[in-house]
Parts: structure tokens; C-alpha cells; sequence
């Protein structure tokens, strides 16, 4: 990690996600942090949203996550 990341970790269900990002990226609200993330168009699909991460996460390998759209918060 460097001085300008945090390290992120994600609630995904019962399973964890964690990563690093840029401090840029973090917003703190209140006592809620929040990470932007790129919001895939949706495909028709109301149950769940695409996003991509900005790197690639501990866990998977992947920078794709699959989140309820009850999760997302607008900028």
C-alpha cells in the first residue's frame, strides 16, 4: 500500500472483498465511507448491478462486482 491508498474492504454478501484505491476515489460521508466505482449499464436486470472496481480484488482477481442495486449511491 501506498501513502496515497487506502486499503477498501467490501461487504458482498456474506463474503469479503478487499483492495486497495486511491485516496481520490474514497469519499467520507458522515460515519459512511464510500468508493467510486464505474455502474455498467443495466441489461434489464433489477435483482443486481455491474460495477468495476478500480483494481483487481484480493479475493478474486477480478475488478467485476456483481452488487444489489439497493447498494449504490449516486455522486
Amino acid at each position: 500500500m501506498f501513502e496515497s491508498e487506502y486499503a477498501v474492504e467490501i461487504q458482498d454478501g456474506p463474503a469479503k472483498i478487499s483492495l486497495f484505491a486511491d485516496k481520490s476515489l474514497v469519499q467520507e460521508r458522515g460515519d459512511s465511507f464510500f468508493l467510486e466505482v464505474y455502474l455498467v449499464p443495466a441489461n434489464g436486470e433489477a435483482t443486481a448491478r455491474t460495477v468495476l472496481l478500480p483494481t483487481e480484488s484480493f479475493e478474486t482477481g477480478s475488478r467485476w462486482l456483481t452488487v444489489p442495486p439497493a447498494t449504490l449511491v449516486a455522486a
